[in-house]
């Protein structure tokens, strides 16, 4: 329960905020500073109401974060356009997932502690697995490859979010790394997801052969 005191109550504040406007600021400050940082009283202070107002709205705070996920989430599993082909649906979902953890990392943090609840999130998970088995492979060995192209993709976004940009390391060490000639995230990044893909199709290949 959160107390509404005389500071919190104070003349000239808001007395009501949207849901929408709750989100947009949760997203900003989850993705700034972590999902942690989410607190009614941090909200209360950016949207100019009170921690009781914004209580009010959300239903309380655990409520409020996995609405917040699980908005950004079905945000952009609605927006994808799937095409047909196998290879192309499983790169169009590693794009997604990539674009959307690195457009919001509490998005990261959140799947970190749990698997991601959101509309749309399983028939996707389904759809890449259904395109595995359409390249060849079978229902095991489809939801395996379904997994490791996931792992890949938050396993990357993680690091990248970590570590930063390349130029950052001291010049001395970038020298003597392993990617001192060939370090550009982007393309790593399409390289290992081009690699995977290859994979499940020689594969496809050994399970096709008799």
């Amino acid at each position: 329960m959160v107390a509404e005191s005389g500071d919190t109550a104070r003349v000239g504040r808001r007395k009501a905020v949207s849901h929408s406007e709750i989100l947009e600021a949760a997203t900003q400050i989850a993705d700034d500073e972590g999902l942690d940082a989410v607190s009614f009283r941090v909200l209360a202070d950016r949207l100019g109401t009170s921690p009781m107002a914004v209580h009010r709205t959300t239903g309380g705070i655990d409520a409020l974060r996995h609405d917040l996920v699980s908005t950004l989430v079905g945000e952009a599993v609605a927006g994808i356009k799937w095409p047909e082909e196998w290879r192309a649906v499983a790169r169009t979902f590693a794009d997604t997932l990539h674009d959307l953890l690195m457009r919001h990392p509490l998005v990261l943090e959140a799947h970190r502690q749990a698997a991601l609840e959101a509309p749309g999130a399983d028939d996707t998970a389904h759809r890449v697995v259904r395109a595995f088995r359409e390249a060849g492979l079978g229902d095991e060995q489809a939801t395996y490859a379904y997994a490791t192209l996931h792992d890949f993709v938050t396993g990357h976004v993680a690091i990248r979010l970590s570590r930063g940009d390349f130029g950052t390391v001291p010049a001395e060490r970038r020298a003597v790394s392993v990617y001192a000639d060939h370090h550009d995230y982007d393309r790593r990044f399409a390289a290992g997801v081009g690699l995977i893909l290859d994979g499940v199709a020689v594969a496809a290949g050994a399970e096709a052969r008799p």
